[in-house]
Formats: structure tokens, sequence, C-alpha cells
């Protein structure tokens, strides 16, 4: 009865063992997971900031461009190639 008692007692203490273990490898999955959401959350925080600046860069470009197409000498003659 007392070798029944000590494995008893030994396998309770493995399961405890392997339950906390695999108690906190869930937590750093989250936390994981977590910290890939914000990852991803920057990300796309950021491919939007360059989209809108990408697009102020093409709009000045084709104002500048208006500008100087709109200011040409009027005595300058068209080349056509």
């Amino acid at each position: 009865m007392g070798y029944f008692f000590w494995a008893v007692i030994g396998i309770i203490a493995v399961a405890g063992i392997v339950t906390d273990y695999l108690h906190k490898q869930s937590k750093l999955k989250i936390e994981a997971t977590r910290q890939e959401i914000e990852l991803e959350k920057l990300r796309q925080e950021n491919f939007m900031l360059e989209t809108e600046k990408l697009r102020l860069e093409i709009e000045q470009s084709r104002q500048r461009l208006s500008l100087d197409y709109n200011h040409k000498d009027p005595n300058e003659k068209e080349s056509k190639s």
C-alpha cells in the first residue's frame, strides 16, 4: 500500500508540473500573439502614412507641372519631336 501511495503522489506532482508548464506556455503564446497584433497595427499605420505622403508628393508634383505649363513664355515655341 505504501508503494501505491507514493506512486499516486508522484503522478499528482508530475501532473502539476506539466499543467503549470502548459499554462505558462499558453500565457507566453498569448503575449506573443498580442505583440504580433500590435506590430501589425503599427505596420498598417505606417503604410497609411506612407501612402498619404506619396499622394501629397504626387499632388504637389502635378501642381508644379501645371504651374510650369501655365507660366510658359508665350514667345517660346513648342518643339515637336
